[in-house]
C-alpha cells in the first residue's frame, strides 16, 4: 500500500500534516451524521469560513478556509460606456466593416435588409 493517506485537508491553501487531517475529517463526519449537509455549520462551530469536501489525485481533500477566499477571476473590464472592453489587438480598435452588401447567392442576407 502506499504511504500516503487517502484523507487530506487543507487550511487557506496549507496542506495539514496526515495526522491532523484524519482528526478534522474525524471531527467533520461526526458532525455531519448529526447535521445531515450543514458544512456551514461545521465551519462556524469550528471559527472557519468555510469547509468543502471534494476528491482530488486520489485522496478525499477537505479544504478549509478561515478567510474570505479570493475572486475566481477580476470582473471584467468596462470602457467610459460601461461596454466591455475590447480583447486582445494591443489596445487596436475593433476592425471595420465596409458596409457593402454581401453578394447574392452567398447563403448570407445583404446588411440592412430583412431575409423573408
Amino acid at each position: 500500500m502506499s504511504d500516503r493517506s487517502n484523507l487530506a485537508a487543507s487550511i487557506d491553501g496549507a496542506p495539514l500534516p496526515d495526522e491532523e487531517a484524519r482528526d478534522l475529517w474525524t471531527r467533520f463526519s461526526r458532525y455531519m451524521d448529526e447535521h445531515r449537509g450543514d458544512a456551514a455549520g461545521f465551519a462556524r462551530e469550528n471559527g472557519y469560513v468555510s469547509v468543502t469536501p471534494t476528491f482530488e489525485r486520489g485522496q478525499a481533500l477537505l479544504v478549509v478556509r478561515t478567510t474570505e477566499a479570493p475572486p475566481e477571476k477580476p470582473p471584467p473590464r468596462r470602457d467610459d460606456a460601461g461596454s466591455p472592453a475590447p480583447r486582445g489587438g494591443a489596445g487596436k480598435p475593433p476592425a471595420r466593416r465596409s458596409g457593402k452588401p454581401t453578394p447574392r447567392g452567398s447563403g448570407k442576407p445583404a446588411r440592412g435588409r430583412r431575409r423573408r
